[in-house]
């Protein structure tokens, strides 16, 4: 067991549970939660080339390796103070943002002429990630229904020099509603129990875990996930992501939208050079759609977060 300050430790619950969901990544995966996390950052292509991030970087003597994937990606080799107080940082040429929550927007594929939107957007990293992706022209509406995510989110934006995003004070479950059919593109990083951020060294990571905390978590992700589905256009895609390990949270969730709308299919997630396993085909004798084995679970190390990962298509 991971004993920590305090003698606090990472709820056995969890870790039980944990090893019945990856058996074989077990052990990688409770060694990550006493990992010492990489700082990782990316290009803001809205005010930067590659090329000339590099130069800056260079000139600015910070200390980074670049990565084949995800791409416009850089491990900060620095001190973090550092690269704070350099002005690639200041003048919002780079974002720093955990190499696995880079993934959602990256399957999503946003491209210019696109009405996308970001349904749980707060505090902004995602839907500053796809205007960067997306470049001009894109039509991009962001979600927040908590007033004060919702100014952290503006912040963001504005700070990162988006500033053509519908941003609106909402609750995605009201989303359906309001704009029934009108995005190409959604995606929903959905509130989650956040299992894959735990660490050993900080206790309240992980204070507030419990089965009943995620099995409300499961019951809003539904909620959110319909919702969502009905903001699609026929022919329309939708990327459904957290940072959790619980299968209530993820294959439970896509394999219950599968069953409750006969109008979409899971697409294969594709992530080239990222460890990773296809969605659980079965949890505590539920057998799940057989589409599930198109999902995908990021298994964590000291770059990598765990996290998981489907997309969506609508049919009719």
């Amino acid at each position: 067991m991971n004993t920590v300050r305090n003698k606090t430790v990472i709820p056995p619950g969890f870790l039980e549970k944990l090893e019945r969901i990856h058996p074989l990544e077990f052990a990688r995966i409770r060694d990550s939660f006493q990992s010492v996390k990489q700082y990782t950052f990316r290009i803001n292509y809205r005010k930067i080339s590659l090329g000339s991030l590099r130069e800056r970087l260079a000139g600015d003597n910070i200390q980074c390796t670049e990565l084949f994937y995800p791409p416009g990606s850089f491990i900060l080799r620095s001190g973090f103070r550092e690269l704070q107080d350099s002005p690639v940082y200041g003048d919002g040429l780079i974002y720093v943002q955990n190499l696995s929550s880079r993934i959602p927007a990256l399957v999503l594929r946003p491209h210019a002429g696109e009405c996308i939107l970001d349904m749980c957007a707060a505090p902004g990293a995602k839907a500053c990630q796809i205007a960067s992706l997306a470049g001009t022209g894109v039509e991009l509406t962001a979600i927040e229904k908590i007033r004060p995510r919702y100014y952290k989110l503006c912040s963001t934006l504005r700070s990162q020099g988006v500033d053509s995003v519908k941003v609106i004070l909402m609750d995605g479950v009201r989303a359906g509603k309001n704009f029934s059919g009108y995005f190409d593109k959604i995606l929903l990083d959905v509130p989650c129990s956040c299992e894959a951020r735990f660490h050993a060294n900080e206790p309240k990571s992980f204070a507030y875990w419990s089965e009943r905390k995620v099995r409300e978590m499961a019951h809003k992700q539904k909620r959110l996930i319909i919702s969502a589905l009905s903001c699609l256009k026929e022919g329309g895609e939708l990327v459904y992501s957290t940072c959790t390990f619980s299968p209530e949270e993820n294959e439970e969730v896509i394999d219950w939208a599968l069953q409750k709308s006969f109008d979409i299919e899971a697409v294969p997630v594709e992530l080239p050079g990222v460890s990773t396993v296809c969605g659980l085909e079965s949890w505590q004798g539920r057998q799940f759609s057989s589409q599930i084995r198109f999902t995908a679970r990021i298994i964590p190390d000291g770059l990598w977060e765990g996290f998981f990962v489907a997309r969506l298509k609508k049919t009719a």
